[in-house]
């Protein structure tokens, strides 16, 4: 389920600004940009390696952190030590072995590479948020959709509804049998093998926004501002622009996250 944090953003953007003074021979001198380091999202456009302290990314136990990132807040974040998950081509199936383990939905897995999503500068701090189930985007793509149970997929938090969908990726089913042998009943009573991924990623965490002609990874519409996705990387930069130190929020759960520019 969907945890949407409500404290609220004030976005301050400093641009660079060029001072013109006067020289001695009476012509005009620019002495440059003066923003502060870490004012503007270009001051961030690096590669950057580092660790997370006191944290093991699943399923390795790597520490390690590694953020690509342009001058207009494009990038990526990726965890652990793995090497990336290899690009889906079974819908029955998913490339990370035994994901049925992860031990809770808003975690970040070894592997995995996730986008930057709405990123900012606010004083003097770069923010982003994280949307975890783009970790399952491109396999949801390869889904065929069904129509959902009466009422659909309702995705709420304190009572607000989220997100709302009509379809899902797996049948309508009466009963299912769980790990290590997932199957379904369907409403004609026919039962059918289905590998515990598909079934734990269609019905345990609605990985997938379905409709009546496709599926997709959710988007997560609602979120317009960093701290509104389910997790969210905050750091600065220090005063060399070689280090950037803050914390990566975790669906509450914030950690260090110490990285050197590469």
């Amino acid at each position: 389920m969907t945890k949407m944090h409500t404290r609220a953003v004030t976005v301050l953007l400093l641009g660079a600004g060029a001072l013109v003074g006067c020289s001695g021979n009476g012509g005009n001198v620019n002495i440059g940009d003066t923003s502060p380091v870490g004012a503007k999202l270009s001051d961030y456009a690096a590669s950057w390696d580092g660790y997370a302290q006191a944290y093991a990314f699943w399923p390795d136990g790597s520490d390690r952190v590694r953020l690509t990132i342009d001058a207009q807040g494009h990038g990526n974040l990726r965890v652990g030590g793995a090497d990336l998950l290899a690009a889906p081509t079974d819908p029955d199936e998913f490339t990370l072995e035994n994901i049925t383990a992860l031990p809770e939905w808003s975690d970040l897995v070894s592997g995995g590479l996730y986008p930057a999503h709405a990123a900012e500068v606010q004083a003097g701090r770069i923010q982003f948020g994280i949307n975890p189930w783009d970790l399952e985007a491109a396999w949801c793509a390869l889904q065929t959709p069904y129509p959902a149970p009466a009422g659909g997929i309702v995705i709420a938090d304190g009572g607000q509804v989220q997100e709302h969908y009509d379809y899902t990726c797996l049948p309508s089913y009466v009963s299912a049998t769980s790990a290590p042998d997932c199957s379904y009943t369907d409403e004609a009573r026919q039962t059918h093998a289905v590998s515990c991924a598909k079934f734990w990623l269609c019905q345990g965490i609605a990985a997938c926004a379905c409709t009546a002609t496709s599926c997709a990874g959710r988007d997560l519409s609602y979120a317009t501002a960093a701290n509104q996705y389910p997790d969210e990387f905050d750091a600065a930069l220090d005063t060399t622009g070689r280090t950037l130190t803050g914390t990566l929020n975790l669906d509450g759960q914030r950690i260090t996250v110490v990285m050197q520019r590469q």
